[in-house]
């Protein structure tokens, strides 16, 4: 029998040349993941392109090491070429894995087109943006992108050079910084804030004596009563503003009527800034509203102020205008109408070189202690998340004007919707069962009384635990619980109901809360009332949960059809 030892030969010295070659290409692959070959392969439709580094460029290589941002070279597509070991740790990803892949496989998927675009406006200056890096598992990381093309031979593949920096600390501490920015503009109040709540008792408990002196003489009672509502009224409303520069809360945009909320901060501006500054007001009353959220557009009227204010040592003219305009061909805004806020001072104004750097964040003037920088920041900052602009006019000796652009809309301000929907409010629905939940006895006890009065069957529980008992015995058609109490807050109590299957409506009726804390209770959008509040809010609150609990009843209970 004869064998064909010539063709088996050539079959093992092929199969050995394979071999050889596929040894090769997994050396070279793992040269180029170790970085031993400066080279990375990239494939597209028809083509590929190899790219590769000089090895005289070691060195800056090994420096490049060393940096605490990331370092990246792309192709124009966007491919990984190159990257050091800290882009590895903010990815958070093998740097074998991340080089010959897209860097924007790494990103969030909402932010791809962003990252398109920003390739296309790479050029010889370089192109910045702000994007998120996703990883699986973890929290996204916030990154600082700067690329710009590298200068490379003629007829060379085009070659885009990047860093990226790991923003994660710095937006903790803006985070921290902005905050505090906050309570610096809350200490602002605190001087004169002792005396005038002192004023607010006085008249509160006053006016009260009175009645009680003499509670047959109904129209002094009457009056006695109006004057002690006003002054708590009054207290009410800064507790509330306070309140509100000083938690921190999610972005509400609405449509807000700036002319009624510069209004309605006169007491507050009038003792944030003292007596030596005299406040003028020149409101457009058309009813124009803006989209904002109104707790960041009061802070920024009261750092507009506050800066004001600063600049006048001795005293001054601070004055506050609103006005309509048109904005046609400017670089920063979109053609339409705009509502123009200004805050003009009589101080001693700015240099240029202050002037053009005053909307930077941390940037102050002021002595280490007496400003975080954040102010003008803050103010530029509600202007660009309102779809507006900030601008400045100031020089040396002539005062300041600091101006809010803010689109217009044409929505109904939230507060105007309000106030039609509680005129034609149905009446009480005397069956309904309500639970009060409050650990102030006065207050629960008022809340009772006033809910007796409104034809409700009320019954009421000094705490979480209590309430809870009484909910087993006969489950409320709407409970009403503080947030604030010992042993088991308001919060933590309706999670417990909501866990033992009790789905009546809730309401929080509180003098502090965080909201996130509250929604999270009743597994969406809680109705929260804020202390001090007028019976009236409280009966139309209670409605209004009814209706909503009737609606979903009825919207869900399936109907029959005749056949």
């Amino acid at each position: 029998m004869e064998v064909d030892t010539a063709g088996r030969g050539g079959e093992e010295e092929t199969l050995a040349g394979l071999r050889a070659q596929l040894r090769e290409a997994q050396e070279t692959l793992d040269a180029i993941r170790f970085g031993e070959v400066d080279a990375v392969l990239v494939k597209q439709a028809g083509s590929s392109k190899i790219f590769t580094l000089v090895n005289a460029d070691r060195p800056y290589r090994f420096l490049i090491e060393q940096m605490i941002e990331g370092a990246v070279t792309l192709s124009e597509e966007g491919v990984v070429l190159y990257g050091n070991r800290r882009l590895a740790e903010i990815i958070d990803a093998p740097l074998e894995r991340i080089v010959g892949s897209n860097l924007k496989r790494f990103l969030a998927e909402s932010e791809l087109e962003r990252f398109d675009a920003l390739l296309r406006a790479t050029g010889p200056t370089p192109a910045r943006a702000e994007f998120l890096v996703q990883r699986p598992g973890k929290t996204p990381v916030p990154i600082y992108l700067s690329i710009n093309d590298i200068v490379s031979d003629p007829g060379a593949p085009r070659l885009i050079g990047g860093v990226l920096t790991d923003l994660t600390q710095q937006h903790e501490l803006e985070a921290r910084v902005s905050q505090g920015q906050k309570m610096e503009a809350v200490g602002q109040l605190t001087g004169g804030l002792a005396h005038d709540f002192n004023n607010l008792l006085q008249a509160i408990s006053g006016n009260l004596k009175l009645i009680e002196g003499r509670p047959r003489e109904a129209d002094k009672v009457r009056t006695w009563a109006a004057n002690g509502l006003k002054a708590a009224d009054r207290g009410a409303k800064l507790t509330k503003q306070l309140l509100a520069f000083s938690r921190t809360q999610e972005i509400d945009i609405q449509a807000v009527n700036v002319a009624d909320l510069v209004a309605g901060m006169a007491d507050l501006l009038l003792r944030t800034l003292g007596a030596a500054i005299d406040i003028g007001y020149e409101l457009e009353r058309s009813g124009i509203s803006v989209m904002a959220d109104k707790t960041q557009l009061e802070l920024a009227i009261l750092n507009m102020a506050i800066n004001g204010r600063d600049a006048m040592p001795a005293g001054g003219q601070l004055l506050i205008t609103t006005r309509l305009c048109h904005m046609d061909g400017d670089a920063d805004l979109l053609c339409g109408e705009y509502l123009d806020l200004s805050v003009a001072d009589t101080g001693c104004g700015m240099p240029e070189s202050v002037r053009s750097r005053a909307f930077d964040p941390f940037y102050t003037t002021k002595p280490v202690g007496e400003g975080t920088g954040l102010g003008l920041a803050q103010v530029y900052g509600i202007a660009r998340q309102s779809g507006g602009a900030a601008r400045i006019v100031s020089s040396t000796g002539a005062g300041t004007t600091v101006t809010l652009l803010l689109r217009q809309c044409a929505v109904l301000p939230l507060h105007a919707a309000n106030d039609a929907g509680a005129r034609t409010a149905a009446p009480p629905r005397a069956s309904a069962a309500v639970l009060v939940v409050d650990d102030d006895e006065m207050v629960r006890e008022m809340l009772v009384e006033c809910l007796a009065l409104a034809g409700y069957r009320v019954r009421q529980a000094a705490g979480g635990a209590a309430g809870l008992e009484m909910m087993a015995q006969e489950l409320p058609d709407v409970l009403v619980a503080d947030y604030m109490m010992p042993g088991m807050n308001g919060a933590e109590m309706v999670k417990q109901a909501r866990a033992l299957g009790y789905a009546m409506p809730v309401i929080f009726a509180t003098g502090y809360a965080q909201s996130d804390a509250l929604d999270e209770a009743v597994g969406g959008k809680a109705t929260v009332l804020t202390k001090p509040f007028a019976p009236e809010e409280l009966a139309a609150a209670i409605e209004s949960v009814l209706a909503q609990a009737r609606a979903q009843m009825h919207s869900s209970t399936p109907r029959s059809h005749d056949a």
